[in-house]
């Protein structure tokens, strides 16, 4: 990750943290970013296990989430499940998500 995408999702981490539930569009608007540039960013925090995208909006992880989120994500990196969105699934023959 360049830096520029670090200092990317910092800005928008924090205006997640001062606006929970904000929405992507949201966020287009008040960071004044290209709706790629936010789209990345969050893509990026979510992977990282740092926020959770909704259809409602976009909230910071707590502390005790993101500890979670990890230990489940390492722990089914090879089982047959993947969790998508707190939800535990039958991985699809081929599927190759780390959760």
């Amino acid at each position: 990750m360049s830096v520029r995408e670090e200092e990317t999702d910092w800005t928008l981490y924090h205006i997640i943290q001062a606006a929970p539930g904000i929405t992507t569009e949201q966020l287009v608007s008040v960071s004044g970013m290209p709706d790629e540039t936010v789209a990345a960013s969050l893509e990026r925090m979510e992977k990282s296990h740092l926020l959770r995208r909704t259809p409602e909006g976009v909230r910071l992880l707590s502390l005790q989430e993101m500890l979670f989120s990890c230990k489940i994500a390492h722990t089914m990196k090879n089982s047959p499940f993947v969790m998508e969105n707190g939800v535990i699934k039958v991985k699809h023959h081929g599927d190759e998500s780390d959760a």
